[in-house]
């Protein structure tokens, strides 16, 4: 296990702490891209160079003949397996560095059950929705049909974006251009792609361990200010519900939000309908203390998951124009930055705690 000079606030980072984190980052990076491209060349180099190993194969179907490279075909499926593979304990492997170089990991959590998970969900991309069995739903009113068309592209677009450039190779060069052009041509298409994949794991993961201990921070900070009435804890679980619409995605660190505020403050799960408009009523009408509890929620809700999206933008201007916050979405924006740069929102916390 890597050794870095850590402090005990995990989403304070220390300047080791960062510049461990970057190197470590930035060579992750570098070997996916690396991986990508030479899937490339190891996919074409022997086709062209030893042609006799890939032979076409005839294949009839309902009286019809093809000519189909089944070997070919097999021996790319083989090298996107192994690249899948290599992607995949690079991801996990620099989660883990990651996770080391902030803390929150070391010789006496590794062996934790929870923590060792959290890492293998991080680093295989997976989707905590577990928030679903609290009735809080991310993706309430959405068309999943149109949602689901959506997440093929994405899975999708390091192929897409190769069959488009190939395209423009032909349009612009014309005919004459080899195919050894075109199918080379996805070099730097699929570098690009791993790098930028790994990079959002990576950010993932910084999010994700930091977010724990925040989160942690916060509810306490909650507790100390009292018990919640039935009448409270309603408006919270509405909190969390706006929240989840405002993101609109399965993360860990909302679920671990609403997961910790559901127990330790009693709250039940939802169940009815949610309208944002009779919650932003709700908001107005509740008691001083709450409606500033909420807001907290909202705020750090907000910036959990290390980005603010246009909608959420909207969603901010409205609050700001209402007086229910006293943050910008420029503001927001730096609280995001701050937090994904272990920076912290003591700002937030004195503010709203003293």
């Amino acid at each position: 296990m890597t050794r870095v000079k850590v402090d005990d606030q995990l989403f304070l980072l220390n300047e080791d702490e960062i510049r461990a984190i970057r190197n470590r980052e930035k060579l992750a990076i570098c070997i996916s891209a690396f991986i990508g491209a030479m899937g490339v060349l190891l996919q074409y180099i022997p086709y062209y160079k030893y042609p006799e190993w890939f032979h076409t194969r005839t294949v009839t179907v309902l009286d019809r003949t093809f000519d189909l490279p089944l070997i070919f075909l097999a021996y790319s499926i083989l090298l996107v397996a192994i690249e899948l593979i290599l992607l995949t304990m690079l991801n996990i492997w620099c989660t883990h560095e990651i996770a080391v170089a902030t803390g929150f990991l070391d010789h006496k959590t590794k062996p934790s059950p929870d923590k060792r998970n959290l890492m293998l969900d991080i680093g295989l991309e997976k989707k905590n929705k577990q928030v679903l069995t609290y009735g809080i739903d991310p993706l309430l009113g959405l068309n999943k049909k149109a949602l689901l068309i959506w997440n093929l592209i994405f899975i999708l677009k390091a192929t897409l974006t190769n069959i488009f450039f190939r395209f423009m190779i032909q349009r612009v060069m014309g005919r004459s251009v080899v195919k050894a052009v075109q199918d080379f041509a996805g070099i730097p298409i699929f570098a690009f792609w791993n790098a930028y994949g790994t990079y959002k794991i990576l950010k993932e993961a910084r999010v994700v361990i930091m977010g724990q201990n925040l989160i942690e921070e916060l509810i306490g900070k909650l507790q100390r200010r009292g018990e919640i009435s039935d009448a409270g804890k309603s408006l919270i679980s509405d909190t969390m519900q706006y929240i989840a619409v405002s993101k609109r995605d399965f993360h860990q660190n909302h679920y671990i939000m609403t997961r910790n505020l559901f127990e330790y403050f009693g709250i039940e799960e939802r169940n009815g309908d949610w309208d944002e408009n009779i919650f932003l009523e709700k908001i107005d009408q509740a008691e001083p203390k709450l409606r500033e509890n909420c807001i907290l929620l909202i705020l750090v809700g907000l910036i959990l998951d290390g980005r603010i999206s246009s909608r959420e933008k909207a969603r901010i201007r409205k609050f700001h124009e209402t007086g229910h916050i006293p943050f910008h979405v420029r503001d927001m924006e730096v609280l995001a930055r701050d937090f994904m740069e272990g920076r912290g929102i003591q700002d937030v916390f004195k503010r709203y705690f003293g």
